[in-house]
């Protein structure tokens, strides 16, 4: 059980050796616009093909430099929680 954990936490997820949450916000940008470019201007898929595999490598390099790059991003979106600051001073503070 132990080795569970620990191999959970050295090791997060990926879709294709990438991080996960980055290949997905990847993937949900780059196939609608992909789809919309399609029907509108009558583009080749193939350009766009090239492009998600660009950018998938791309992840996957920034991946192998900082394997924890889905947590990072997730911790991220807590930056902007507003907080109310006991003292006033300029800027946010993370006081409760």
């Amino acid at each position: 059980m132990r080795e569970e954990l620990l191999k959970a936490v050295a090791q997060p997820p990926r879709v294709l050796w990438a991080p996960m949450v980055p290949a997905i916000i990847n993937l949900g940008i780059q196939f609608p616009v992909m789809f919309m470019a399609m029907g509108v201007a009558d583009l080749n898929p193939l350009f766009f093909i090239v492009l998600i595999i660009a950018g998938h490598v791309a992840l996957i390099i920034a991946g192998q430099k900082e394997p924890h790059l889905s947590n990072m991003l997730r911790a991220y979106g807590q930056t902007y929680i507003k907080t109310t600051n006991l003292y006033p001073v300029k800027g946010s503070k993370f006081e409760p």
